[in-house]
Order: C-alpha cells, then structure tokens, then sequence
C-alpha cells in the first residue's frame, strides 16, 4: 500500500513519532493492536506497531526507536520529510482485544511496545458501549523517567497507569520490571 509521511514529531531523544496518510481509495484496514511492515530503499523491511484506533480521515501513527546504526533508523531521524512517498505491508499480527466477559484488563509494556497498547485504548474509548471492564491496569516499564514519553488520558475508561522505572534508584513510583510490579 502506498503512503506519505504526514508529519513527523519527536517524542523523546530516540523516539520518533511518524503520521503516515494513505490513498482515500486505498485505505489500511485494520484492528487496534496489529503492526505494518515499512519498507524502505533496497526492499530493507521493517515491523512497526500502529500507534492509534483506526481513525476516520485513515492516518496511521507510529512510534519509532532509534536503532544505533539501523538502516531504516538512518531514514527516520536523519532523511525523512513530510510528503515522503512510502510502501507498506499491512496489517499484520493478531495483537488485538477479542471479544470476552472479563471484568478486569492488565495492559504490559516497554518503550515503544506501548504503541499497540494505546491503540488497543483509544479503541476501548471509542466503543463504550462494547467496553466490559470495570478495571484496566496499564504497566508501561523504561529505564528513566525520560522512556515515559507519553501520558494515558482516557477520561471514560476506569484506567489506573503504572509507569515502573528499572534504572532510577530515587524514583518514587514503582521501581523494577513491569513484570515483577
């Protein structure tokens, strides 16, 4: 599928956060939680989760690390520009809620792993109506506070977010791997 670089915004140091815009004939179909495949010069593919609920106007948000001598990180923080014309492969993956009766949702992430999460999030917002938690609990785990680049604000959705810090000895919040929190 072809697409154009929407914008381009740095989230952290080596995150990098890419709004792609597809054909209005050819739109992405896909379910909150699933991933693209981008590929770049020289067919150089690479898996990226998408970072948002499918959307009206049909944009695709990533959330890209810097990969020290990455051939796609090169592009991305170094080449890219608004209009750029890519391809994509997608959607790919089967990250993604199912329907169930559960009460309670635990969410578990690190660095830019919370890209499908927040997806899978605005999707639960979105749809009300289709949303059967009383509790949702969201660990997003980082080395410093500064791997926390984004906040969870869904007002209508009972979300407690626990961000746990692995490499911050004086950090008042949970300390450790997300697994052990």
């Amino acid at each position: 599928l072809p697409c154009r670089i929407d914008s381009l915004e740095p989230l952290a140091d080596d995150v990098l956060e890419v709004v792609l815009r597809t054909p209005p004939t050819s739109r992405l179909e896909y379910l909150a939680g699933q991933y693209v495949d981008m590929i770049g010069k020289d067919g150089v593919r690479r898996s990226y989760s998408i970072a948002n609920a499918p959307r009206e106007d049909g944009k695709i948000t990533l959330q890209i690390r810097k990969v020290i001598q990455g051939k796609m990180s090169q592009y991305w923080f170094e080449e890219a520009q608004t209009n750029d014309l890519l391809r994509m492969e997608g959607p790919l993956g089967t990250f993604c809620l199912r329907k169930s009766n559960a009460k309670q949702l635990i969410l578990l992430a690190t660095g830019t792993g919370i890209a499908p999460v927040k997806a899978i999030l605005e999707q639960l917002e979105a749809s009300l109506v289709a949303n059967t938690y009383n509790r949702i609990s969201l660990y997003w785990g980082g080395r410093t506070e500064r791997d926390i680049y984004w906040r969870p604000v869904f007002e209508s959705l009972p979300l407690t977010f626990i961000p746990v810090l692995s490499r911050r000895p004086t950090w008042q919040g949970r300390k450790g791997y997300i697994q052990q929190a």
